[in-house]
This record gives C-alpha cells, sequence and structure tokens, in this order.
C-alpha cells in the first residue's frame, strides 16, 4: 500500500520526509537494516545475517506496494532511510486474520527525537484503517526504552518468553510479547 508523503518534525525542530518505501529504496533500506543491526543490540539479527539481495528486497517491498493490508514506511533524510516502521498480518487463516503485527526501528542517532514514537502513532493508524483488531509487538524485555513508549502508546505486555535470544557474548534475554487492543467500541 502507498500512503501520502508528509514531513515530519522532530522535538528539536529537525525535519524529515515519512513516505512509503518503494523499490527503488530498496539499498538504502538494506543499508539501514544492517547499520541498526550492527547500532542495538535489542535487534533479532545481527548486521552478516542480513542477507537479501537488493533483487530480493525490491520483492519484499513489491509485495508491501501490492497488498491493501500491508504497509511500509520510511522516514527519510536526503537518501538515507532513518526510521522505518511496517505493518503485516500475522498470519492469513481466518482464526489470526484480526491480528497484525509492527515492526519499528529509527537510526541511534536519531533516538530520543520523537520519531519513534511518531512511527509507532503512523503503525497503530494503518492496523485500525486495515481492520485489524489487535496489533502486536515483540520486544526484548531488557529494552526499557520500548517498553517505555510501547506502554505510553496503550499496548499491554500479555507475555514473556525466557531466553528466547541468545547473544554472541553467551548471554540470554527474555522476549515480551505487547498487544494493543484496536476494537472501535
Amino acid at each position: 500500500m502507498r500512503v501520502i508523503e508528509q514531513k515530519i518534525s522532530t522535538k528539536r525542530g529537525g525535519e524529515y520526509i515519512l513516505r512509503t518505501i518503494m523499490k527503488e529504496d530498496a539499498e538504502a533500506v538494506l543499508n539501514f537494516r544492517r547499520d541498526v543491526a550492527g547500532e542495538s543490540p535489542f535487534l533479532i539479527r545481527y548486521p552478516y545475517e542480513i542477507e537479501n539481495s537488493i533483487d530480493k528486497e525490491k520483492e519484499v517491498i513489491g509485495n508491501y506496494l501490492r497488498a491493501e493490508h500491508l504497509v511500509m514506511l520510511g522516514i527519510i533524510d536526503g537518501d538515507r532511510v532513518i526510521g522505518l516502521t511496517s505493518v503485516s498480518p500475522v498470519g492469513l487463516a481466518f482464526k489470526t486474520r484480526h491480528r497484525a503485527t509492527a515492526e519499528l526501528v529509527v537510526r541511534k542517532e536519531f533516538w530520543n527525537l520523537g520519531l519513534g514514537a511518531h512511527l509507532l502513532d503512523i503503525a497503530v493508524k494503518h492496523a485500525e484503517d486495515f481492520g485489524y483488531e489487535r496489533l502486536e509487538l515483540n520486544v526484548f524485555a531488557d529494552n526499557a526504552r520500548a517498553l517505555r513508549l510501547y506502554k505510553k502508546k496503550g499496548f499491554i505486555e500479555c507475555g514473556q518468553i525466557p531466553q528466547a535470544f541468545k547473544t554472541m557474548d553467551g548471554k540470554y534475554h527474555d522476549e515480551v510479547i505487547m498487544s494493543k487492543n484496536l476494537w472501535k467500541h
């Protein structure tokens, strides 16, 4: 799905473009994913594990563009992706198609500017517009900043998976499953 491009401002007055990720952005998206995987310990892959070719990433982006119930949006600074969110269904079977999951990632140098909150608000809005009844997120249990943001935006903890992640240093990290009810009353 495509959305109308818009300008967004940070808490400190910086201005960036929020727009649909297009196939032409495939290389920038891959660079973003590799960069942020190296910046934050709270992502599930290390940079070397992001193996998509540019053509494969274009295919993934194309799937988002064609579907009416998927969206991938980026915050763009020039030709560089600095934030990314996506909304996609948990499953297509009848019993799970009311649920969606969201991705939310911002480059470390742009943390604490309100961009993550903005991306989360956009993800929630699109999930509601698509007719999903529940939006879900998974987060490292020791990612206090993300947990605070998600709780502030109305997500609740609904489960935890002990030792869900094992990092290269041999340490384990629990995963918190969070959910937000999107039902219209």
